[in-house]
């Protein structure tokens, strides 16, 4: 993903030279992302009257997802066709998600008035900090038992994607309306953690039938992931990069250029 960073700066650069315009900077609010506590700040800079380089930084610190009822229904629905994992025995709704991280977007703008389309390439370098509620198949004692358990997911994501959308203008204010942004990459350095106090008293027996069990809920393949059970823990790691598809949109920035 370092290869893309360097090749959108340098298309930035290749278009600077050639730009008759001086360039002009923009600074951007999304109003919309904070109805999902996800806080986003962008600087665009224009390197002629049809290019720009845009910068966005954003945040959501670790808490309840909105709309999680319907997540889960979604995800419960098309999970394994977008992740590869199975969520009919996780809970998104009761899911918590923290995420920062950094895109960098060449962006064309199409038209010369001032309320036009535009459509970018941009890269996306993504942290997430998660804890999402499990149901484990345990065996214990000759008891079969669903334990809901909390597991904690950490991993980093990078993707390329495209984005449309409009823009509006004022003066020196304006809107950015972003309508779609299908972005697809890999996740890595990936680990999923869930814990419960009965995990330390099981056999040796029993913890490969948690193991199995495991395998087969949430659909996880050995070209991805490794398992392991010790006392009170069931750890999954990633051993190689993981397919990763995401979705940007509905954004509506408020901007100011100078």
């Amino acid at each position: 993903m370092q290869k893309i960073v360097f090749c959108l700066i340098l298309i930035a650069c290749s278009i600077t030279v050639f730009g008759q315009e001086q360039p002009k900077n923009s600074i951007k609010f999304n109003v919309v992302g904070p109805l999902s506590q996800l806080y986003s700040f962008q600087y665009e800079r224009a390197l002629n009257d049809k290019w720009a380089f845009n910068n966005t930084f954003f945040y959501r610190q670790k808490s309840l997802i909105p709309f999680g009822v319907p997540i889960d229904t979604l995800a419960k629905r098309h999970g394994v066709g977008l992740t590869g994992i199975k969520f009919e025995y996780i809970f998104m709704n009761e899911a918590r998600v923290g995420v920062m991280g950094y895109s960098p977007e060449i962006r064309k703008y199409f038209g010369e008035n001032k309320n036009r389309w535009f459509v970018s390439v941009f890269g996306q370098f993504e942290k997430f900090d998660m804890t999402v509620p499990a149901s484990l198949a345990i065996k214990y004692q000759g008891l079969f038992l669903d334990a809901k358990s909390p597991v904690d997911f950490t991993f980093r994501a990078n993707s390329i994607g495209l984005l449309v959308g409009k823009q509006f203008r004022w003066s020196n204010f304006g809107v950015d309306f972003v309508i779609i942004g299908p972005h697809l990459g890999f996740a890595n350095t990936f680990n999923a953690t869930a814990t419960n106090e009965v995990l330390g008293k099981l056999s040796e027996d029993e913890k490969t039938y948690l193991k199995d069990k495991i395998i087969e809920r949430f659909g996880l393949s050995n070209n991805y992931f490794s398992l392991n059970i010790t006392d009170e823990k069931a750890e999954i790691k990633s051993i190689r990069s993981i397919p990763y598809f995401s979705i940007r949109g509905a954004g509506l920035n408020l901007f100011y250029r100078f």
